[in-house]
C-alpha cells in the first residue's frame, strides 16, 4: 500500500519542480529584458591617455579677448617698440600675444622695468641684452602677480624686454621704465622662482635720458649736423657729445649751446689741431659760444661736455656768422702844445707862387662784383620716387663750379646730407657739375642766389663707381 502511494507522489513532485523551474526562467528573462547590463563609465585622467589617442584639454573661450593695443604688431625684437624713461598705460595681452619693447642705456646705467596688471592678468618679464636672456621675473611678490626686473648695462647699447602672459587669462597692464642708482649690493642671480625685487632707494642725483644722437661719445661716432639747423640734446652724468660738419674756406662760423640747465664746454677741433674752446659765453651765463674764421676747407669735430657735475638739455647749432664789427675809432691824442701860447711871426712875401693845375679826368665809379650763391643737393633716388628723401643724400662727393668753357673755378665736397654750397665772386661762373657722373650738371645765374639745385641719379641706374672725398686727389 505504501509503494502505490509513492508512485502517485513522485509524478506530482516532478511536475511541481518543472513548474518552479519554468517560472524562474520566465522571471529571469523578463528581468533581463527590463534591466539590461549597466554601462560602466571609466574617467581617465588627462595624463594617462592611451598612446596615439587624442586627449581632451579644456581651453579658455574668447569671451575675454581684448583688442590689440596701440603698439601692435610688436611681438619680437625686430618689431619692438622704442620706449624711454616713462610709463606706457593701457597695454593688452590676449590669446598668445607677446609685447616687445626696447630702450637705450649707457654703460653703468641701471634700468628698472615693471608691470602693473589688471583684469586678472599675470605677466612674465624677460630682459635680453645682445640677444642673450639676462634676467626674468614672473611675480614681484607673493601677493602681486605683476612683474619687475632690474638690469645694469655693461656697455652702451640697446636692451629688449618681452612681456608675456604667465597664465591663460587675458588682461591689461601698465609698463613703467625708470633709471635707478646702482648700489654696492650685488644683484642676486635669477632663479626658477625669483625672489621679490627690493624697492630701490631714490637717487639724490637725477639721471638723464639718452638723446636721439646717441651713441656719439667719441670723435669716430660724431653725429653729422647741417650748418644752420638747431636741435635739442642732453649731456651730463659722464656723457660727452661729439658733432661733425664740413667747414668751407673763407667763411666765418659760430658754434653755440643755448641752455640754463647745464654748464657746457664747447671745443672745436680740426684735422690736425684744436681751433678753439669756450666755457661761458658771458658773465652770468652757463652756455657756450665760439666763433672763428676758416682758412681752408676741412671737416671739423665739435665736442660738447658738461662741467661741475651738471646735467640737462641744451640746444646746439653751428652756422655761418657775420664778420666781427670794426672797433670804434680811438680819440685823437691831445696836443701837448695846445696849452702853450702861440708865438706869431711876421711873414714877408719874397715873390709870387705859381700854381699849375692839371686835369685828372672823369671820376670812375667804384664797382663791386656781386656774389653768386649756389646751394645744391646730390642724391641717389633709392626708392625711385623721383624726389630726394631722407637718407638719400650722397656725402663727400666732389662738385665743381665751372665757366662757359668748362674751366674749373671752385670745388667743394658734399656734406653728410649730400649738400654743397658755393659763395663765388667770379662773374664767369656758368654751371655746376659732378664730373664723375655723366649728365649731372646744372646751369647757374652769375651774381644771383641759386638755391634748391637738385642732381639725382634714378634708382634704375645703379651707381657702379662714385668717387668720394678720400678717393679724389686734391
Amino acid at each position: 500500500m505504501i509503494q502505490k502511494r509513492w508512485y502517485f507522489i513522485v509524478p506530482f513532485i516532478f511536475i511541481a519542480l518543472l513548474t518552479l523551474f519554468v517560472a524562474a526562467g520566465t522571471t529571469q528573462a523578463e528581468t533581463a529584458g527590463q534591466n539590461p547590463t549597466p554601462i560602466v563609465i571609466t574617467l581617465t585622467p588627462s595624463g594617462s591617455a592611451t598612446p596615439g589617442q587624442p586627449t581632451a584639454v579644456s581651453s579658455p573661450t574668447d569671451e575675454a579677448a581684448l583688442p590689440p593695443d596701440r603698439f601692435e604688431p610688436n611681438n619680437d625684437a625686430n618689431t619692438a617698440t622704442a620706449v624711454g624713461l616713462q610709463t606706457e598705460p593701457d597695454m593688452t595681452l590676449s590669446a598668445d600675444d607677446v609685447d616687445a619693447f626696447t630702450g637705450y642705456l649707457k654703460a653703468g646705467q641701471m634700468v628698472r622695468v615693471q608691470t602693473a596688471v589688471y583684469d586678472g592678468l599675470d605677466t612674465r618679464l624677460s630682459l635680453f641684452w645682445g640677444g642673450q636672456l639676462m634676467v626674468e621675473n614672473d611675480d614681484r611678490s607673493a601677493t602681486d602677480v605683476g612683474s619687475s626686473v632690474v638690469f645694469a648695462a655693461p656697455a652702451d647699447g640697446w636692451y629688449v624686454v618681452l612681456v608675456a602672459k604667465a597664465t591663460i587669462y587675458n588682461g591689461r597692464y601698465d609698463l613703467t621704465v625708470s633709471l635707478v642708482e646702482p648700489t654696492a649690493t650685488a644683484t642676486m642671480p635669477p632663479t626658477a622662482t625669483p625672489l621679490p625685487t627690493t624697492t630701490p632707494m631714490p637717487s639724490p642725483t637725477p639721471l638723464i635720458q639718452p638723446d636721439l644722437a646717441e651713441p656719439n661719445d667719441t670723435p669716430e661716432t660724431a653725429r653729422p649736423v647741417t650748418p644752420g639747423q638747431r636741435h635739442t640734446y642732453t649731456v651730463g652724468a659722464g656723457d660727452v657729445d661729439y658733432f661733425t660738419f664740413i667747414a668751407k674756406a673763407g667763411s666765418r662760423y659760430a658754434c653755440e649751446t643755448v641752455t640754463d640747465q647745464v654748464d657746457t664746454l664747447v671745443t672745436v677741433m680740426g684735422i690736425s689741431e684744436m681751433i678753439g674752446v669756450n666755457d661761458d659765453r658771458a658773465v652770468g651765463r652757463v652756455d657756450s659760444y665760439f666763433a672763428w674764421d676758416m682758412a681752408e676747407e676741412q671737416p671739423l669735430v665739435v665736442k660738447v661736455e658738461a662741467r661741475g657735475g651738471s646735467l640737462g638739455q641744451y640746444e646746439f647749432v653751428c652756422q655761418q656768422a657775420a664778420p666781427p664789427a670794426a672797433p670804434p675809432a680811438m680819440p685823437a691824442a691831445p696836443n701837448p702844445l695846445a696849452a702853450e701860447p702861440l708865438t706869431t711871426a711876421a711873414i714877408t712875401a719874397t715873390g709870387r707862387i705859381s700854381l699849375t693845375v692839371q686835369p685828372m679826368g672823369r671820376v670812375q665809379p667804384q664797382t663791386t662784383t656781386p656774389t653768386t650763391h649756389i646751394r645744391l643737393l646730390v642724391y641717389y633716388d633709392a626708392n625711385n620716387d623721383r624726389q630726394p628723401g631722407p637718407g638719400e643724400g650722397i656725402a663727400n662727393v666732389s662738385v665743381l663750379a665751372v665757366d662757359a668753357q668748362g674751366q674749373r673755378i671752385a670745388r667743394v665736397f658734399t656734406n653728410a646730407q649730400g649738400e654743397a654750397i658755393f659763395n663765388l665772386d667770379s662773374e664767369t661762373v656758368a654751371r655746376v657739375i659732378v664730373p664723375f657722373v655723366p649728365g649731372w650738371s646744372a646751369r647757374v645765374r652769375a651774381g644771383e642766389a641759386n638755391n634748391d639745385i637738385v642732381l639725382g641719379l634714378p634708382a634704375v641706374r645703379l651707381p657702379i663707381f662714385l668717387p668720394v672725398r678720400n678717393q679724389v686727389s686734391e
